[in-house]
């Protein structure tokens, strides 16, 4: 069966499964640098609260419109990964690998919901550090993070754990970009955060008394028997570039006694999920202003103007937060007058 046609087919599977469940239905299309040939390949079902989704990940702009027009219209949302991962190089000729562009073009029915998997996995990431962690007092804080491969997913991997105390090594072959990378990082970091990111050529020297290692290369073996050997004690190695170890660094690990962990994106992913129906209901349904009862509110995260009541939701109040500044806060001191007036709202609403 051709991509399309099994496309088709998943969406409608996802479809019927989504409504007996009473749930969206939706279809991922995803692409990556990882490239083991030009066909295409599909991902497994997945089951959220909200939404039961199908998903496939393309090497090209023209494989994403194959599969964007084989599944519109049959699932409630198309999402997309909006990073550009494929290489030029490697697209077909006249394919510029914008994704997100050919599917937004391509949809006539569906809904379409953006997200980016590097992000996503950089999420998966943190929330399982921070749950292979939880017995330690500091967390992560304190501790030696190895990341090899500094590049989009390793970068920001490395900014979410030092903001979070950890001294962060990152690797990477390009000794420029490298030093860019490493300034950056730091110059951004919070300003009250000690810990620092510190960039190496060398993965093992990376490794040495690391606490948590971790691979992000494409598929290409960095991890060694050595680095394994190097690592602290209690250490513990998480795998998300997929086949980021040799054979002997497998065998080492297990002999040791040091654990392996390979990215699961499943509790990110139903993050996602999550975030993108309640902004989609905060928007569409709760975003505006209005005169109501006398005052002019507004809710849904419109920065309020001043003087302006700020509600949880125009159309059916159930919160009054403040009064507004003018500036996107909240009036610190009330007057008489703005105290009755805020006092009267709340009085309605709680009624």
């Amino acid at each position: 069966m051709n991509a399309p046609l099994k496309a088709a087919r998943l969406a409608r599977t996802v479809a019927a499964l989504a409504k007996k469940r009473r749930k969206a239905s939706g279809f991922c299309i995803g692409n990556t640098a990882k490239i083991d040939s030009q066909s295409l390949y599909f991902t497994p079902l997945r089951d959220t609260n909200l939404m039961v989704v199908a998903g496939v990940i393309v090497y090209s702009e023209a494989q994403a419109v194959q599969i964007a027009r084989a599944v519109d219209g049959k699932v409630d949302r198309v999402l997309v990964d909006a990073e550009k991962k494929i290489p030029d190089e490697l697209s077909m000729r006249g394919d510029t690998a914008n994704v997100e562009r050919a599917v937004r073009e391509t949809l006539k029915r569906s809904a379409l919901w953006i997200y980016k998997g590097n992000d996503l996995s950089v999420e998966a990431v943190d929330c399982l550090l921070t749950q292979l962690t939880k017995s330690s007092v500091r967390g992560i804080g304190g501790k030696k993070a190895a990341i090899l491969g500094a590049g989009n997913l390793g970068s920001k991997l490395a900014l979410k754990l030092v903001e979070r105390g950890a001294s962060v090594a990152i690797t990477r072959r390009d000794v420029r970009k490298l030093r860019l990378i490493t300034e950056a990082l730091n110059c951004i970091k919070p300003a009250y955060t000690t810990a620092k990111v510190q960039g190496l050529t060398d993965n093992r020297a990376a490794a040495a008394n690391a606490d948590i290692l971790i691979g992000t290369t494409n598929g290409k073996p960095v991890i060694t028997a050595q680095m394994v050997r190097d690592l602290a004690p209690g250490a513990f190695i998480v795998d998300v570039g997929k086949g980021v170890f040799f054979p002997s660094a497998l065998r080492e690990a297990e002999r040791i006694g040091i654990p392996i962990h390979r990215l699961d994106i499943t509790a990110a992913f139903e993050g996602l999920i999550n975030e993108l129906f309640a902004i989609e209901r905060i928007v569409e349904r709760r975003q505006g202003r209005k005169f109501w009862r006398g005052e002019s509110i507004v809710s849904g995260g419109l920065l309020g103007r001043r003087d302006e009541v700020v509600v949880d939701n125009i159309h059916r109040p159930r919160v009054v937060y403040g009064i507004a500044d003018g500036r996107g806060d909240f009036l610190r001191t009330l007057s008489p007058k703005q105290l009755a007036r805020l006092r009267r709202i709340q009085e309605i609403v709680k009624a």
